[in-house]
């Protein structure tokens, strides 16, 4: 190796002229902003749901909040849920794992934009990369952990530092590595995207954004009752919540905690905290780990 090869990123020229510096992700957990929603949102939805009553609706100047309370009603209770398909939301998602968003594009009904390795450089993944929550600090695993990522951190930074483009030096980015993506959906495919993303068979990630998506939906709009009634409604549940029993009975399906008591209807006995708090939820008791 020659003397003058560099160890950082401090260099005077990137290797790919469109290379830039990442703005720093340095926030434990993920943060969730609306850029943008429908400002009436049950408004919207009451004027569609009006026609399948034979009524017209031609401006929402004629939508009384007793209508938006009603049309909000009845779309819980049918099958019919075009209405919501008219409401439409834009988050900003940011400090979530690359493997998070690898599976989040997969919903094919939405929109997004994404902050990309390809020329974003990410000059210290150490502090932008958390332990799993199944992984104990202090513990050796812990030890292990972070070694890898050190690791992977010296040899990124040599490589760009030394004209290797980031769109190449990026392949030793861990999943866990943190972005931000911008994500826009409707209101059905967001519910939709709830009850499968709730439910214990997802990565434990998913509850974790999703308690940030609800929770910046309720602060959206300081004045707008109509965002803090939807978020707080029971449209956001783990699918089975919906269904009325566990769509997860396959031999490659996991385990969940609350399955039985699903099965047999025992929903009173089932504590939120159980699916929604619980890292190791969809995993057998035997072999676990603490988190």
């Amino acid at each position: 190796m020659s003397d003058d090869r560099k160890t950082g990123t401090d260099i005077e020229a990137w290797a790919d002229e469109a290379m830039f510096s990442a703005e720093p992700i340095d926030q434990a957990g993920p943060k969730v902003y609306i850029i943008n929603a429908t400002p009436d949102p049950l408004g919207s939805i009451a004027a569609a749901n009006a026609i399948y009553e034979g009524k017209v609706l031609r401006s929402r100047s004629r939508v009384t909040d007793e209508m938006r309370q009603y049309a909000w009603e009845q779309v819980g209770k049918t099958h019919l849920k075009a209405p919501l398909e008219f409401i439409d939301i834009h988050f900003l998602i940011e400090g979530v794992t690359r493997a998070f968003t690898h599976q989040m594009v997969r919903q094919r009904t939405a929109v997004y934009a994404q902050e990309s390795m390809r020329f974003a450089v990410k000059a210290d993944m150490v502090e932008e990369i958390d332990l799993p929550p199944t992984i104990r600090k202090g513990s050796m695993e812990a030890g292990v952990w972070e070694q890898a990522v050190e690791a992977v951190q010296q040899a990124y930074s040599y490589l760009v530092a030394n004209g290797v483009p980031a769109e190449d030096a990026r392949g030793l980015a861990p999943h866990a590595v943190r972005t931000r993506l911008h994500y826009k959906t409707n209101l059905k495919n967001l519910i939709d995207q709830a009850g499968n993303r709730l439910c214990t068979q997802a990565q434990f990630e998913w509850r974790w954004v999703w308690a940030r998506i609800l929770e910046a939906m309720r602060n959206c709009c300081p004045d707008n009752w109509q965002w803090r009634l939807i978020a707080e409604s029971e449209e956001f549940r783990p699918v089975c919540y919906a269904q009325g029993s566990c769509p997860w009975g396959g031999d490659i399906d996991r385990p969940c905690k609350i399955r039985d008591r699903v099965e047999e209807g025992r929903w009173n006995e089932i504590d939120i905290r159980e699916w929604l708090l619980d890292p190791n939820a969809a995993r057998p008791e035997k072999g676990r780990t603490s988190a």
